[in-house]
């Protein structure tokens, strides 16, 4: 093989060496919740709520619960029950044993 032949064929391949390595950059960013449930959860059950804002890897806003089982459940932000279930948190004071709060905005960079 002649040397501009070597050049082209390297080239070609560090080309798809980047292409393939940003697929998992872009897997990485995408709506976490497939499906969201509609009956409501019980504050007792909750550890953590974690709210990540609608961006250009998902065009809506998502709710993940955390539950003390270990489980997660993703909520719908419409679901009339949803805020009530935040002032449950809040009055039964979600923020025990020294955790700050279990209610997380996620913050996309």
């Amino acid at each position: 093989m002649n040397t501009m032949n070597r050049t082209v064929l390297l080239l070609v391949a560090l080309t798809l060496c980047c292409c393939l390595a940003g697929l998992d950059a872009v897997a990485l960013h995408r709506c976490r919740c497939l499906r969201t449930v509609s009956h409501r959860v019980p504050a007792r059950v909750v550890k953590k709520i974690e709210v990540t804002p609608a961006s250009g890897h998902c065009r809506r806003t998502e709710i993940l619960i955390l539950k003390k089982s270990g489980s997660t459940v993703c909520v719908d932000p419409d679901a009339k029950w949803f805020p009530e279930l935040l002032n449950a948190l809040q009055k039964t004071g979600c923020a025990k044993n020294g955790a700050k709060s279990c209610v997380h905005r996620r913050l996309l960079r």
